[in-house]
């Protein structure tokens, strides 16, 4: 009998853990839009006359709200470092104040697991939330939220020099990659529009 409650119960849990993972999570709206999903974030929106290339940018220091083994300053400007470079490195112009439209968000979530038993499983976790918007002249021309998790493919035993911060980078090259791919590659069906 004993025997038999067991299996129902992990057969009910196989079942919510199944079920749970193939229903949709609504994507929640970010600065007033309605996203939709992407082939590359988890969720965007883009204005229909927002031409990316033609404009100039503020990226603004996106906030911490959580941090889980991770101190939230370190990772705020490793984040920016990563958001600057890359939006450099695809040609888009940054102008500081005096860009046309303003790059804001929040990660929402950055954490760090796996670190006790680092020595035995040879990996340790990162998780990404972020969510954002790029306004222009107080109008949102593009909104974006998108979550990354990804591993450190090392070997068991003592933790490699800087290996979280390694890790925290590629997270945040991760999402920075996801963003600028959706933002300059989408095109609305039956849209010739330039980036």
């Amino acid at each position: 009998m004993w025997i038999t409650k067991q299996i129902f119960l992990a057969l009910c849990l196989a079942l919510l853990m199944v079920g749970g993972g193939c229903v949709p999570r609504p994507l929640p709206p970010v600065s007033g839009v309605t996203l939709q999903p992407g082939r590359f974030l988890e969720g965007f929106y883009l204005a229909p006359d927002f031409a990316p290339g033609r404009v100039t940018y503020d990226l603004e220091p996106f906030t911490v709200e959580q941090a889980r083994g991770v101190d939230p300053g370190s990772f705020q400007a490793l984040f920016q470092e990563e958001l600057a470079r890359a939006w450099e490195a695809n040609g888009l112009k940054v102008k500081g104040p005096k860009g046309d439209c303003r790059v804001s968000g929040a990660v929402s979530l950055v954490s760090i697991r796996g670190t006790t038993l680092r020595f035995l499983t040879g990996k340790i976790f990162a998780e990404l939330s972020v969510s954002g918007a790029i306004t222009k002249e107080g109008q949102t021309v593009f909104a974006f939220s998108d979550r990354v998790e990804l591993n450190s493919p090392v070997n068991p035993g003592p933790p490699a020099p800087r290996e979280q911060e390694l890790l925290l980078r590629q997270a945040a090259r991760t999402f920075v990659n996801h963003l600028l791919t959706e933002l300059l590659l989408y095109r609305p069906p039956g849209s010739d529009a330039e980036g």
